[in-house]
């Protein structure tokens, strides 16, 4: 069976469901102000349950060939930055879930008048499993715009619907 040039319509669902949760949850963070904590804790579950799905889609369907940036370095880099936006979105869900859990933020979707109490350090590392994960967007958008714009190997078709 011949090896597909794009990713599958599935995958490529999920791929941009989860960027615009993810995006919305960050900015819909307790630490940003006004917004309901209760909204990005429901984010975050979503976010879960998409990552779930798309961990076992991505590992149920064929996947196009890796590209070759024509520098093993970068090529090493770029498996690494996917394993490690992988990893970091479940640590930050991981570690959100334990907060909730922690803040009895559970009860407080519920019932708002349910007392909260400060996430401390765990929501301080949640914060910086954050700032990890943009970091790692950061590195993988830059390098998907490499492949576009530079080596010009229309990579960003892989990642969109078509034949």
């Amino acid at each position: 069976m011949e090896t597909p040039k794009r990713y599958h319509p599935a995958l490529v669902t999920l791929h941009w469901l989860v960027v615009i949760v993810m995006l919305s949850a960050g900015l819909l963070s307790e630490s940003g102000g006004d917004s309901p904590v209760n909204i990005h804790m429901r984010l975050g579950f979503i976010l879960f349950v998409l990552m779930v799905i798309r961990v076992i889609v991505r590992f149920s369907t064929k996947r196009p060939a890796p590209l070759d940036a024509g520098n093993s370095f970068f090529n090493k880099i770029g498996e690494l930055t996917h394993l490690g936006l992988y990893l970091a979105t479940f640590f930050i869900l991981g570690l959100g879930g334990l907060i909730a859990y922690n803040r009895n933020l559970f009860a407080y979707m519920a019932d708002n008048t349910v007392q909260i109490t400060r996430a401390g350090f765990l929501g301080d590392i949640h914060h910086l499993g954050f700032i990890l994960a943009i970091g790692l967007v950061t590195l993988h958008v830059g390098a998907a715009l490499y492949h576009q714009f530079d080596i010009k190997d229309n990579i960003l078709a892989r990642m969109w619907y078509g034949k």
